[in-house]
């Protein structure tokens, strides 16, 4: 069952941080974001060397992942919205401190049951940070910022995606210790993240009794809001399909099928989809953003041309998809951000950013396991196809019943 939220009924505004601090917090929030986000993506490039090792294939590489995702739903169904209720600051810190803890796990990993401890960690910091760090991003910015509230919490999510590939591939492939090096440095990153929350500060200044339970997803009240926000959580359900895909299999696609076996040019490829959906983010028109047409063209032409490329086994073709998929999950991503943070009630603000980023995370759940699972019956340019047919008919849907007004 979900929720309604009715922004005029129950609005009570936060009052605003402003001033030098206010400015400096929204910085370092941002900035501790990305590394957070950073840090979920620098296992990917490596189960190309954990596998050989333990001993395990594409399915339990697709199960790792699914882990993950499965982590950042719970934070976000349990954990997330609690921000609302204690503070931005403590659930912030607690998420830095899981991160931590899931990068000594991967440290002293030495089997399958140790990585997947250390995804679900990960995934339990990446879900209570998303939600808690975009919520926090809205109210030290002020109402009145909530374009800039979006590029740069759409850019830190994705950035930090898309880096963490890349740097966890070039530590593997030239650094001293393929699968431990960029983990003693990641550790060592998160002293300082700490300490740039404490100096944050505090946007909720009403104090609740804390009440952990399992949240039901909450949606704007009013029907043109309701409908547009559904729209936009179908959209990214999609896009982070398509990423979920990325973040699980192609790298083996990479090595097996394309014979790419440069550990850093399979992080570069991995993370290429995030750093243009960044730039997408930052560089797109508005109207692109705001239109009703150009994130699903995108995604569904990326989509289209990536699967031709794994097909006739082209890099080149396979690289475009990727440009223009990444493009498509840019665009989702930053305008779902933006009406989320519109229709938002600002008492509940992360209560209703949680549920878009349940839609999102989802959205990589259940089409990235049934991957690994068609990839054990039948070969993998089938199950790719039939995972693509799927995404591409899920954006078109989230094209449908456009709404009749902009706001809720």
């Amino acid at each position: 069952m979900i929720d309604d939220i009715t922004p005029d009924a129950r609005v009570q505004a936060v009052p605003p941080v402003e001033g030098r601090r206010a400015r400096a917090g929204f910085w370092l929030v941002a900035a501790v974001y990305t590394l957070v986000m950073l840090g979920g993506t620098l296992p990917i490039p490596l189960y190309a060397l954990w596998a050989p090792q333990m001993g395990f294939g594409p399915f339990t590489t697709t199960l790792i992942f699914a882990v993950y995702a499965l982590g950042t739903v719970l934070a976000l169904m349990v954990f997330a919205s609690l921000s609302d209720r204690v503070g931005r600051r403590p659930l912030l810190a607690a998420a830095v401190l899981a991160a931590g803890a899931s990068t000594a796990l991967f440290l002293v990993a030495h089997d399958v049951g140790t990585l997947l401890a250390a995804r679900f960690l990960c995934g339990l910091s990446t879900g209570v940070f998303t939600a808690t760090a975009t919520a926090a991003l809205g109210e030290l910015a002020g109402a009145e910022r909530g374009r800039r509230v979006s590029m740069v919490s759409t850019a830190a999510n994705m950035g930090g995606l898309g880096l963490g590939t890349v740097v966890a591939g070039l530590f593997a492939q030239y650094g001293a210790d393929p699968t431990h090096l960029v983990f003693w440095v990641y550790l060592g990153s998160l002293v300082p993240a700490v300490l740039a929350l404490i100096v944050t500060p505090e946007t909720v200044t009403t104090r609740q009794r804390l009440a952990v339970s399992v949240r039901r997803p909450t949606i704007p009240g009013r029907q043109a809001g309701r409908t547009e926000f559904l729209r936009a959580g179908t959209a990214v359900l999609a896009a982070f399909a398509v990423s979920g895909l990325f973040s699980s299999l192609v790298p083996s696609f990479l090595r097996e099928q394309l014979h790419v076996h440069n550990v850093a040019a399979v992080g570069a490829e991995v993370g290429l989809l995030f750093i243009v959906a960044l730039i997408a983010q930052v560089a797109a028109p508005e109207r692109w953003v705001s239109g009703r047409w150009p994130a699903p063209a995108f995604l569904v032409a990326g989509v289209a041309v990536f699967e031709v490329g794994l097909w006739a086994r082209s890099l080149p073709t396979f690289a475009a998809g990727t440009l223009l998929a990444g493009t498509g999950i840019g665009l989702a991503f930053r305008r779902g951000i933006g009406v989320a943070q519109r229709l938002a009630d600002p008492r509940r603000r992360a209560d209703l950013l949680s549920t878009y980023f349940l839609f999102a995370y989802t959205g990589t759940i259940v089409p990235t396991l049934a991957l690994g699972l068609l990839d054990q019956t039948i070969n993998q340019d089938v199950a790719t196809l039939i995972l693509a047919v799927a995404v591409i008919a899920t954006t078109l849907a989230s094209t449908l019943n456009r709404p009749t007004a902009a706001h809720a």
